[in-house]
């Protein structure tokens, strides 16, 4: 099975690249919608009876927490100062009833606990409709602004945007450094800057695959702000360790002078084997957290689960059909060395061995021929 796919990835490999290239840009937009998706908790168990305390609280006390709650301070003016009110209730009054449930402030509760101790600051609590991340999108550069008073904003629903934001902002800064200290690294290991670059490239569609597929389970299911991260990583590790194994299986096919279609078949029948039962295995062991109750780790196993079939994916189409094209050439670009190889000292070392080796049983009359040695390459 493995041989005739290796054969079919060959034959088509310039369709399979353009139509993987094609594909990665068409979908990048969508994936990038995911950070504004994404939910904080799912910590609890919906079955507990802890949760179903709190939904019953909910329902007939109305226990539910504001989604937003903003702060407002002012130097010298006191809260119960006509102006204060009246800065205050306009900043309120200009938000859309379409996004705005209620509206809770001292001047309406009359509670002397929402105000500070010196009387210069109090709060309003703001409930608000429908999709509420959209709705605080709408309402936000409002409530900043009140003349005269300074704001402050809080609450579940800034707090979640403010999360969503600051993990894509880590995601970035964690590839824009990892990247880097990846590719030196794999220099080393393979002294060409081609070589370096493929499991780097399988790497991007691994993550890129993993934005796209957890921004789809958004559509059936909550995701975890708290997923996105272990995804993303697990994704990139995996994608660079299964293109070690093809990489390294077709370079050393090409140094024994094997033919393009011939090293891509055969790297399928052994490196390729071995990627897809890891991938396959790995995939099913992070289904098994969907039997916990929780979000959070429902979330982490699905998008874990897709992440490691797109790397597979991609180590064992996408690579392949690149290394095809590249066939010799994936050694350009050399940066280190060469000691090994057809032309390399150890390469010549093992065949005056074997030439010594030769004479030596042909001068004692042995049937043995050991020509037949092999002298393998090393990278």
């Amino acid at each position: 099975m493995f041989e005739s796919l290796g054969r079919f990835v060959y034959r088509g490999r310039w369709t399979l690249l353009v139509l993987s290239v094609a594909a990665a840009v068409l979908v990048a937009p969508y994936g990038l919608e995911l950070f504004g998706r994404m939910t904080d908790g799912g910590f609890e168990d919906p079955s507990a009876e802890s949760t179903t305390s709190a939904t019953w609280n909910e329902e007939w006390y109305s226990g539910a927490s504001p989604d937003v709650v903003v702060l407002y301070t002012h130097p010298t003016v006191s809260v119960r100062d006509k102006r204060y009110k009246k800065a205050v209730h306009d900043s309120l009054r200009r938000l859309p009833a379409s996004h705005v449930r209620q509206l809770t402030t001292y001047w309406t509760a009359r509670s002397a606990k929402m105000i500070s101790h010196d009387s210069r600051s109090t709060y309003a609590l703001i409930t608000l409709k429908g999709d509420k991340q959209a709705a605080y999108a709408a309402v936000e550069q409002r409530l900043r602004t009140v003349e005269g008073l300074t704001v402050q904003i809080g609450g579940a629903v800034p707090l979640l945007r403010d999360l969503n934001t600051q993990t894509g902002a880590d995601l970035a800064r964690a590839e824009a450094i990892s990247m880097p200290v990846l590719l030196v690294l794999l220099v080393l290991v393979f002294g060409s800057l081609v070589a370096a670059g493929l499991p780097l490239l399988v790497g991007l569609l691994a993550v890129l695959g993993a934005l796209v597929l957890l921004r789809l389970l958004t559509e059936v299911t909550d995701v975890s702000v708290f997923s996105l991260n272990v995804v993303t990583m697990l994704g990139l590790g995996l994608a660079i360790d299964y293109s070690l194994f093809v990489l390294s299986a077709f370079r050393e096919e090409i140094r024994r002078g094997t033919s393009r279609e011939r090293a891509v078949v055969a790297t399928m029948a052994t490196a390729g084997r071995t990627v897809a039962f890891s991938g396959l295995t790995v995939a099913t062991a992070l289904l098994g957290l969907l039997l916990f109750p929780q979000m959070f780790l429902r979330s982490i196993g699905l998008g874990a689960a897709a992440v490691v079939l797109v790397a597979m994916f991609s180590a064992l189409i996408v690579l392949p059909a690149v290394l095809g094209i590249l066939g010799p050439r994936v050694d350009a670009l050399r940066i280190t060395p060469s000691f090994g190889g057809p032309r390399g000292g150890r390469g010549l070392a093992c065949r005056r061995l074997q030439r010594d080796a030769h004479a030596r049983a042909v001068s004692r009359g042995s049937p043995r021929c050991w020509s037949r040695w092999r002298c393998r390459s090393s990278t």
